[in-house]
């Protein structure tokens, strides 16, 4: 089915260039989004936070966030600020079905993840969604993203390494404490990642809880080193 869905998706490609998954208007430089939508996309251009991808002025670890930031996350990388152009093809996606706009922000999240050292042998993992929100939505939308950069990194993507447990948490939790209670235990991570590295691969970072969690479940497993990556940071 993987390999079908690859070829017709190339094969349109090929014969009718695809417009922007956005408006519609013609693609410019940056594949599958016009110029103006490519324009607001608000990437980060200067420094970061080498640990939790904060930005900054320059380059250099540990940011006032740092102190808690999860312990067993090595490092954190997202592509811009969670508004703007990134903000649509996020809500496009999870809230519209729109999966055309995988493509951009997958390939965006790949980009990021190259900001990072890449370790041999790291294995693309989503942040998944419990049973009973993917059977609403009908996808992961963190799935759906990890399968277009996994391929652009030229990594394996193992969807099944990571599930959720309890259901999701309130939206309406914004502290990052609350967010860490609501996401503590609810991850559980199979065997097969024993002595992997791992790169954790979501839609949007926002306090790291969800993140963090994961890494610990992970961590409980014995993976290597953990690294995530997100399209955009909220």
């Amino acid at each position: 089915m993987e390999i079908l869905r690859s070829f017709v998706l190339g094969l349109v490609d090929a014969v009718a260039p695809p417009l922007c998954v956005l408006c519609g208007g013609l693609p410019d430089a940056f594949p599958w989004l016009c110029e103006s939508c490519a324009r607001d996309l608000r990437l980060y251009t200067g420094g970061v936070c080498l640990r939790c991808g904060a930005p900054r002025a320059i380059d250099a670890p540990l940011c006032g966030g740092c102190p808690d930031w999860p312990k067993r996350l090595s490092a954190a990388r997202s592509a811009g600020v969670h508004a703007g152009t990134l903000r649509h093809l996020t809500h496009a996606l999870k809230y519209g079905r729109q999966l055309a706009v995988t493509q951009p922000l997958g390939h965006i999240v790949a980009a990021s993840a190259r900001q990072m050292p890449i370790a041999a042998g790291t294995v693309v993992v989503p942040v998944p969604l419990h049973r009973s929100r993917r059977r609403q939505r009908g996808f992961n939308q963190a799935t759906e993203i990890a399968r277009v950069a996994a391929r652009a990194l030229g990594l394996p993507m193992r969807p099944r390494w990571l599930r959720r447990v309890r259901d999701e948490m309130p939206s309406v939790i914004r502290s990052a404490a609350g967010r860490q209670r609501a996401v503590r235990g609810a991850f559980r991570a199979h065997e097969a990642v024993r002595g992997r590295p791992i790169l954790l691969v979501d839609d949007v970072l926002t306090t790291g809880a969800t993140l963090g969690a994961c890494a610990r479940a992970l961590g409980r497993r014995g993976a290597g080193e953990i690294r995530a990556v997100t399209a955009s940071r909220a």
